[in-house]
């Protein structure tokens, strides 16, 4: 007990913050970019943290960085610490009813721009006093750390003490622009796909199953595109670029694509909509979410 005393004497909160993000992510620049920060400023506020406790928490090599037994002990400690510094957090923001206040929310980028963003006036319309932050990230946030208040997910999260409802399915169909089709014809079937230009994931979604479906029909020929982002590849059917893999929430309503094969049954992915227990009695939170379940289940 005499390090987790020390530690609440010393009051070192960003200190603890930052080993934290070390600890978790395993590497000094890891941690930087989680703290939107840099790597000198992640080391000085280790040094200055084990400086205050008078102990070594961690060991540095060019692979990243290993707890030490002390280290460990700390951050089962600090993560202790953390955790209840959030539930305080909304615990006292628990008891205002009025509907007003910041709601952050992690959402898949394609479903944010061309879904949740383009009706966000009409919530506002609704609540004007509700302050959304939105994190659009390919990274699942972590909403135990308190990341975000509520996320949108494209598969069930197993993390204790969240509320998680299926929203629906969201759909997956190969489309083309009539642009491309005017200048380059379209596949009669799956298996003339590699005489086309096809548009696939990049590297951090490039194991997915539909991707590795839509390599093995291209064979040996190379896609003209390859990006993470469904947005950048939904811009680039709709210029003309290629054919790519879209959710039809997203494609199907665009008059200037064409959806290809609608015999042909891709996997869907289910929609989940997942927020702290700890939030769910507070007015602001409900708001959102209620928000966010009628437009998606209006969609999906």
């Amino acid at each position: 007990m005499t390090i987790y005393y020390s530690i609440m004497n010393s009051m070192n909160w960003d200190g603890l913050r930052y080993f934290l993000a070390v600890a978790e992510s395993g590497s000094l620049s890891s941690a930087a970019r989680l703290m939107g920060s840099n790597q000198p400023t992640v080391g000085r506020y280790i040094d200055a943290l084990e400086s205050d406790l008078g102990i070594k928490l961690i060991q540095r090599s060019v692979k990243g960085v290993i707890l030490t037994q002390e280290g460990q002990y700390v951050y089962d400690q600090s993560r202790f610490i953390h955790q209840s510094v959030i539930k305080i957090q909304r615990l006292s923001q628990g008891g205002k009813e009025e509907v007003s206040g910041t709601v952050s929310l992690a959402l898949p980028e394609g479903l944010a721009h061309e879904i949740i963003i383009p009706q966000l006036d009409k919530f506002y319309q609704q609540y004007p006093d509700i302050q959304l932050e939105l994190n659009i990230s390919a990274v699942t946030a972590n909403l135990a750390r308190g990341e975000a208040d509520v996320a949108l997910r494209l598969f069930r999260p197993d993390e204790a003490d969240l509320v998680v409802k299926c929203l629906g399915d969201m759909t997956m169909s190969l489309y083309a622009s009539k642009d491309y089709e005017y200048k380059n014809g379209l596949p009669e079937d799956v298996g003339s796909l590699d005489d086309h230009q096809v548009i696939a994931y990049g590297q951090q979604l490039m194991t997915l199953t539909e991707n590795q479906w839509l390599l093995e029909q291209m064979g040996e020929s190379p896609c003209v595109l390859h990006s993470d982002s469904t947005v950048a590849r939904l811009n680039a059917v709709v210029a003309g670029a290629g054919i790519a893999i879209l959710p039809d929430t997203i494609a199907a309503n665009r008059q200037d694509l064409i959806r290809l094969f609608s015999e042909f049954y891709l996997t869907p992915y289910k929609v989940w909509l997942v927020y702290h227990q700890d939030l769910r009695h507070m007015a602001r939170v409900q708001a959102v979410t209620d928000f966010i379940s009628r437009l998606m289940k209006g969609v999906l």
